[in-house]
């Protein structure tokens, strides 16, 4: 996919991975559509955005969890730029705990915005991209996507799912010409999930090497993008899975907040 001039959309784009990888993109020509519930993070994105050479920024509030929010989101970047050939899914939140402290709202919001949000722009921007048969649609799990953390259960389960509904979107998407991609962080410096006062998490990506990962996958579209590390932990899961379980369970333990 040639990003100079292409049309990326991007949600979650106020801070962290959404921002850096809006200026990704930016810096390659891109023209852009950033939505997040945070409109004054945004516009303050939106000028980075322009200064690093972007030629067209523009920015909404976008609640992906809600339905209605999503497809006036789609529909507006449509109408701004007459195409969407780049969709990035990277809105979500995290919570961190035992699951049976967890509050009901919060479950509910975690399935709102990392599931529901990834489906309902999905849902909004595909007929455009099938009708042109060309668009990359880049969804944002992470490496709890293969490597379930405890604490972070419903975290986990939605990351799982994202996984699960894009490789079988990209299925039911082969030979239309749009592409279905997934990309797996690990901890990522800059962004605002899981944080423990006083507690430190260990090592951290720079949210600038997830953002470039996300522009080479749209860049040239494959099925997962991670990190070299990443992919090395992904291959001995299936062995050392069950010893993981329980040695990540004792370290967690020890990091939540007495």
């Amino acid at each position: 996919m040639r990003l100079k001039g292409a049309v990326v959309v991007v949600t979650g784009a106020s801070s962290g991975i959404g921002a850096a990888s809006a200026i990704a993109f930016a810096r390659a020509g891109a023209r852009l559509e950033l939505g997040a519930r945070r409109l004054d993070r945004l516009g303050a994105v939106a000028e980075r955005c322009r200064a690093a050479g972007s030629p067209a920024v523009n920015v909404r509030l976008l609640d992906v969890g809600e339905r209605a929010s999503a497809r006036t989101f789609i529909a507006a970047a449509k109408r701004d730029h007459e195409r969407l050939d780049i969709l990035v899914n990277n809105a979500g939140v995290g919570w961190r705990g035992a699951l049976h402290e967890m509050p009901e709202e919060k479950v509910d919001e975690l399935i709102a915005t990392n599931l529901k949000g990834v489906i309902n722009t999905t849902q909004s921007v595909l007929p455009w991209m099938l009708e042109r048969r060309r668009g990359v649609i880049i969804n944002v799990a992470s490496v709890v996507g293969f490597r379930p953390a405890p604490y972070s259960a419903v975290y986990s389960a939605t990351k799982h799912a994202i996984v699960g509904l894009s490789h079988a979107l990209r299925g039911e998407l082969s030979g239309t010409g749009v592409k279905v991609c997934v990309v797996y962080p690990g901890v990522t410096a800059g962004t605002e999930f899981f944080k423990v006062p006083d507690r430190p998490v260990g090592f951290q990506y720079p949210a600038s090497w997830v953002a470039n990962l996300i522009v080479r996958t749209a860049r040239y579209p494959r099925r997962d993008a991670m990190v070299f590390p990443l992919r090395l932990a992904h291959l001995a899961e299936p062995v050392f899975g069950g010893l993981m379980d329980h040695a990540l369970g004792e370290i967690r333990r020890r990091d939540l907040p007495d």
